[in-house]
């Protein structure tokens, strides 16, 4: 028992310092907000030293901001850790962020590729009732054009 407390007193700090939560350390779950809540559970899969992490609908309960910082989290685990991370999400724009996708329709795959791949059948995704992302929508509505585009390239 005394091994796996100490293993603990050296893995905790460890993984909840990679989610930025080490200041929290001491906290009541209570007391964290939904983002913090989501990183300490990923600190928790991290403990597990684990090659894969599957998240389901991570962002849907978050504000703007808390939805925002953990996506960039997602990023970095993704880059310096070498995570390889699936997200099951109905938020295209979310998706939009990834290095591939598979977009299922009544249980099977409909589409599978990168982002810009699978949104260039934009009228394709429409017609089973997914909604493109805000920044295709807003390249529709004053550009006209239907082509694959991320936020950056709107606010140019």
């Amino acid at each position: 028992m005394l091994y796996l407390t100490n293993l603990c007193m050296k893995i905790v700090p460890k993984v909840l310092s990679d989610v930025d939560m080490l200041d929290r350390l001491n906290y009541e779950p209570q007391s964290l907000s939904g983002g913090q809540k989501q990183r300490v559970a990923i600190a928790g899969v991290l403990a597990l030293n684990t090659e894969v992490i599957i998240l389901d609908e991570a962002t849907s309960m978050l504000d703007p901001v808390g939805r925002t910082e953990l996506l960039k989290l997602i990023r970095r685990l993704n880059s310096e850790k070498d995570v390889t991370i699936i997200s099951i999400t109905h938020d295209l724009s979310e998706a939009a962020e990834s290095d591939q996708m598979v977009v299922l329709n009544e249980g099977s795959v409909f589409q599978i590729g990168t982002p810009q791949e699978v949104f260039s059948h934009g009228e394709a995704l429409t017609k089973i009732g997914l909604d493109l992302p805000f920044a295709m929508r807003i390249n529709q509505l004053i550009r006209g054009e239907s082509e694959y585009i991320t936020y950056e390239k709107v606010v140019k």
